[in-house]
């Protein structure tokens, strides 16, 4: 085994189930016989990749047809959405690839998934600008402005841009360092270790920043809601974005058990732990799993604790939208004062 080598779907430096790592060039070891371990991967990949591409679809088409979900964060929950379909087929096609046995080398790989590297980073950065934008709206509830777009595009996107391109950059300036070949082309195996190491590591940092807003933002709320209690314009402001916090708390909890879950084991895997033992190999098989998930939740958590994205959502599927339409009619709205509607 090369010095320095990688994981398949993981950090470290070994490759999957102690299997060898090559400098390209160098004949590949045999096929293993019986079941590939990279079935473990490609079903569960292939059995939620249909049920991530139709949720993330529908949350586009939910947020370009309905106004009233083109919010900065609605905004923000459609950006992860069409990251996260593109991290999908990426997913997919690198499944399939290491299904197949087809080693690539590193620099190879570094072309062909450059651009999941990237979403891998924006989409984290854009969790920590949706985490923000939360914290920003219970910490300052009258001087919040839910249609300041290009502060809230300027905080999520750029930095995840910015850091995309300096380890992109770093990666062709040390293009010919440690052009191994590996059984599975992933954002992992596109450049030189010690680069590679500080970007996972980078990853994780984004990704914990995330868990650490959210959780100021529940105190934060907390306080608030004790302190204006009394004042009912602020407490009823404070108490909408305490629904959308509720929302984020299940995404939230998604996002600790499926994608911070898959981070924190390509991290913090040691080499040895995972060349000796099958079963740390195959969690670590098992990480695209968990990343699938992360890259499918936002409809499912959304359609289940959000009124306004359920509606949206029952009226783009077929089979129910005339049943949805037959009950809005039955709904009757009753002016009660101007301004003012109750449903019955």
């Amino acid at each position: 085994m090369m010095e320095g080598s990688r994981p398949s779907f993981g950090g470290g430096s070994s490759p999957p189930f102690g299997g060898p790592s090559m400098l390209a060039g160098q004949d590949r070891p045999p096929m293993m016989h019986g079941p590939p371990p990279m079935i473990y991967v490609l079903l569960p990949t292939l059995a939620l990749a249909p049920f991530g591409l139709f949720g993330n679809i529908n949350v586009i088409i939910a947020t370009y047809r309905k106004k009233n979900l083109r919010s900065k964060c609605g905004i923000l929950i459609c950006l992860l959405a069409i990251y996260d379909t593109i991290c999908i087929t990426f997913e997919v096609s690198s499944a399939f690839m290491g299904f197949y046995n087809v080693w690539v080398d590193r620099q190879t790989c570094f072309k062909v998934i450059i651009i999941y590297f990237w979403m891998r980073i924006i989409s984290s950065s854009a969790l920590v600008g949706l985490a923000l934008d939360r914290l920003v709206s219970v910490t300052f509830p009258l001087r919040y402005k839910s249609d300041n777009f290009l502060m809230m595009l300027l905080v999520s996107v750029l930095p995840g841009l910015f850091l995309s391109i300096i380890f992109t950059i770093f990666g062709i300036i040390h293009w010919d360092e440690e052009n191994y070949t590996t059984p599975v082309c992933v954002p992992n195996h596109i450049l030189p270790s010690w680069i590679q190491e500080v970007a996972d590591f980078t990853l994780l940092v984004i990704n914990s920043s995330v868990i650490v807003i959210y959780l100021a933002g529940y105190m934060v709320l907390s306080v608030q809601k004790r302190r204006f209690v009394k004042d009912s314009h602020l407490h009823a402001i404070l108490k909408s974005h305490q629904k959308a916090m509720k929302s984020m708390t299940v995404f939230l909890a998604v996002f600790c058990v499926s994608w911070f879950y898959s981070q924190v084991v390509m991290s913090l895997f040691s080499p040895h732990r995972v060349s000796n033992s099958r079963f740390f190999a195959i969690m670590l098989h098992l990480l695209p799993v968990g990343m699938m998930v992360s890259y499918s939740e936002c409809y499912y958590v959304y359609f289940w604790t959000s009124v306004d994205y359920r509606a949206a959502f029952l009226e783009q599927l077929p089979c129910v939208k005339k049943w949805w339409k037959g009950k809005m009619v039955k709904t009757r709205v009753v002016t009660v004062a101007p301004h003012t509607t109750t449903k019955l």
